[in-house]
């Protein structure tokens, strides 16, 4: 299992930690897993007490990623193993995706961009790249429900993972402004665009869904 993401309540309090809990790790396993309705990682989620947290290991956690680059027959491929990065969170305000909406303001909405190229979906509504929380994108299916299967209650995003922080249509909007002035054909303009050097789904985005009820009911995910 590699170490993929950890958030600590104290930076990220929109997360619903679980009572006692102020740490959230997620693991996953770098090869293709059919894994509830998708293929992709195999993930766990770990709630951990930073207090509790008394045998600290000093070198480096679980595999090298460099050691499984060079070697390919252990894994899917590459795609499943990210590059080290450091977070820089932003809070923004986005808005649903139309299927989400009142049928009349679909309606409208879709009209709108047809007009406009898809001046909501695009720069509008959704935040592209990782994000905690927000709205969900249904692009590539059509939205559909994710009870959760403990209780039934429909999930909500907790985390999404994008292969692209940006792309054509959404980057006059979401590519931040203190990476504007690169281009295409920088050497730093990738390591903005695809920060974590990750390909989930054909260059798309897997998002974990938790239970609103609680967070211990497991998750749900979607590749969209």
């Amino acid at each position: 299992m590699l170490g993929v993401a950890q958030f600590f309540k104290r930076d990220i309090p929109e997360i619903p930690f679980p009572e006692g809990k102020d740490l959230l790790q997620l693991l996953w396993c770098p090869n293709e897993h059919q894994q509830q309705d998708i293929w992709g990682p195999a993930i766990q989620l770990i709630w951990r007490h930073t207090a509790d947290l008394t045998d600290v290991a000093t070198g480096p956690a679980g595999p090298d990623v460099a050691a499984l680059r060079s070697d390919m027959a252990t894994i899917a491929g590459e795609y499943y193993l990210p590059r080290p990065c450091v977070l820089h969170p932003e809070r923004v305000t986005e808005y649903p995706y139309s299927e989400e909406l009142p049928a009349d303001l679909e309606a409208a909405l879709d009209e709108w961009d047809a007009e406009t190229e898809g001046d909501y979906q695009c720069l509008l509504s959704i935040a592209p790249g990782c994000k905690i929380g927000g709205w969900e994108s249904w692009h590539l299916t059509d939205m559909y429900e994710l009870p959760c299967n403990v209780c039934g209650t429909e999930t909500e995003p907790l985390l999404k993972l994008a292969s692209s922080e940006w792309d054509g249509g959404s980057g006059p909007r979401w590519q931040p402004l203190e990476e504007r002035h690169l281009t295409s054909d920088e050497p730093e303009y990738q390591d903005a665009h695809e920060p974590t050097a990750l390909n989930l789904g054909r260059w798309g985005a897997l998002t974990i869904f938790l239970c609103p009820m609680s967070p211990e009911h497991g998750f749900r995910m979607t590749i969209q």
